[in-house]
């Protein structure tokens, strides 16, 4: 197949050709070599201000928690009573399960004190196990039903310890309020029938349709279980893989040391990959699970999920035995923390594996610094500026605020991938990419905007970053010969459409490995 267009962007750094050849799903030439070498393979003349290499989402989680055929919506409620609507109005005969679940309600979006309570969800369904996840997926609200099927007590004078690494919320009698955060959930996640495979299967291929539309042709998915590993490795054999995916297998739990036995899988065909375990250090800034060096204005240091010392260990056997460790770190403790253990490693084994600092998104400029030394990737999800800066100087203090979002020290100190937190936040790269440039916050405000990402940086965090943190940068990110044409064509030129314009970007067409992709 010839394609030609005034302008192919060949990477992220503006390099660009009039004409690209492919041939056995990879780019074999470019410009006039391509047009000689053209015998008599389909020509495409794309009509489109642009083409561009597709992109990755670097980090994202296609099986959420919370997220299950029939989960109730909950990011647009604009208060406690809405939410409480939508879980009244829900018919229990289109659920899958007993269980009324939902996903994405955020107190922050609400007025100053308002509170969802297991009280208030008793009085809606008091024989129906209800369980609501918070935005960040850090924290649920629960009604009684649930805490009884959990085997969690509801009544005053009955205890529940969950460590320090969570909390399980009461009221001033002693009595539950339904609010559980981080290490306190297991019992209730537990207590949730799994999916099966029929329904894991459509949410993830209604997930990969809906990236496809934004451009997307590979996804990091930051935690899955083997079961779904297997599920994938199946749809890959029978050629039905419609996205590109790099998993890291959940390292918490008794799971570990069977991934060590098991080993890395690495996918020369850049399909399907698992060679990375995943970790938690600390929990979410919004539920106050954040691990801070400082408290911050409400007293909160945050929740210490894995111990620096387990993250020490772990990160030991992980990169000794080939693996990339993956850590979820949003508070600036938690990232030291993180960065420690890793400084722990082997350093050529660590240049090989190539660590992941995950959300990289609170670290002071110290920390910042070393993660050229310690060969770690910051894996950067652009979009929660536009939902946390709205509420980020309510809870933390100016060196805080400082230390949040440190984006230019990051490109100067870091290989960037960027991903989107999906579906704790939107999916749209372009959304990602115009906050990135903009740094404006879902109320319009410009927050540290002398932080912010060339173009360039950015374009190249969901490209060639990207690619590069999958271990898949000699395959992907670029259209250099050699390189498997996945290639999209888009309504407006990334390099030179403003900020605000790029939002509304529209991918026109699709193509991976070379094959027409269908968008609808």
């Amino acid at each position: 197949m010839l394609i030609r267009h005034p302008r192919i962007y060949l990477d992220a750094t503006g390099r660009s050709s009039d004409a690209l050849l492919v041939e056995g799903g990879r780019v074999v030439a470019t410009g006039d070599k391509a047009r000689q070498q053209h015998d008599d393979g389909p020509v495409v003349d794309p009509e489109a201000a642009c083409l561009f290499p597709a992109l990755a989402d670097a980090h994202c989680h296609l099986w959420g928690l919370g997220r299950r055929a029939g989960a109730l919506e909950l990011h647009d409620a604009p208060d406690a009573e809405a939410v409480l609507e939508r879980v009244r109005n829900i018919r229990p005969d289109t659920l899958p399960t007993e269980w009324i679940l939902g996903r994405g309600w955020d107190d922050h979006d609400w007025s100053r004190g308002a509170r969802l309570t297991r009280a208030d969800l008793d009085e809606v369904w008091p024989n129906r196990p209800v369980c609501l996840h918070r935005v960040d997926n850090h924290a649920v609200v629960v009604n009684s039903e649930a805490l009884r099927r959990a085997g969690l007590p509801t009544s005053p004078d009955a205890s529940f310890k969950c460590g320090e690494e969570g909390e399980f919320e009461r009221h001033t009698d002693g009595s539950p309020t339904g609010l559980l955060v981080d290490g306190a959930l297991e019992p209730i996640l537990e207590a949730i029938p799994d999916p099966d495979l029929e329904e894991d299967r459509r949410m993830f291929e209604e997930a990969a349709e809906r990236y496809r539309q934004f451009g997307i042709a590979s996804a990091h998915l930051a935690k899955a279980d083997i079961d779904r590993l297997d599920m994938l490795q199946a749809m890959k054999q029978r050629g039905e893989l419609p996205l590109r995916l790099y998993v890291m297998a959940d390292g918490s739990g008794g799971g570990l040391e069977s991934l060590l036995a098991r080993g890395p899988e690495h996918d020369d065909d850049a399909w399907l990959s698992m060679r990375a375990v995943k970790h938690f250090a600390d929990g979410a800034l919004g539920s106050g699970g954040a691990l801070l060096l400082e408290p911050d204005r409400e007293g909160h240091r945050g929740l210490e999920v894995t111990s620096a010392e387990a993250l020490r260990r772990h990160a030991e056997a992980l990169v000794e035995s080939g693996w990339q460790m993956a850590v979820h770190a949003i508070g600036d403790r938690a990232a030291r923390h993180v960065l420690d253990a890793f400084e722990r490693t082997d350093a050529v084994s660590r240049r090989e594996v190539r660590p992941r600092l995950e959300h990289a998104q609170m670290l002071t400029e110290a920390d910042c610094a070393r993660l050229d030394d310690l060969s770690t990737i910051a894996s950067i999800q652009p979009i929660h500026l536009r939902s946390d800066a709205t509420w980020a100087a309510q809870r933390l203090h100016e060196p805080q605020l400082d230390r949040l979002f440190p984006w230019r020290a990051l490109s100067e100190h870091a290989v960037l991938a960027a991903g989107s937190d999906f579906p704790i936040e939107d999916p749209n790269p372009w959304h990602g990419i115009a906050t990135a440039l903009s740094r404006r916050d879902a109320d319009g405000r410009t927050f540290r905007g002398e932080k912010t990402f060339s173009r360039e940086e950015i374009l190249a965090a969901y490209t060639t970053g990207a690619a590069h943190a999958a271990h898949w940068e000699d395959d992907l990110g670029r259209l250099g010969l050699g390189y498997r044409a996945d290639i999209i064509t888009l309504d407006r030129d990334p390099l030179r459409a403003s900020p605000a314009s790029l939002w509304d970007t529209e991918v026109e067409s699709m193509w991976i490995d070379g094959e027409s992709i269908e968008l609808d």
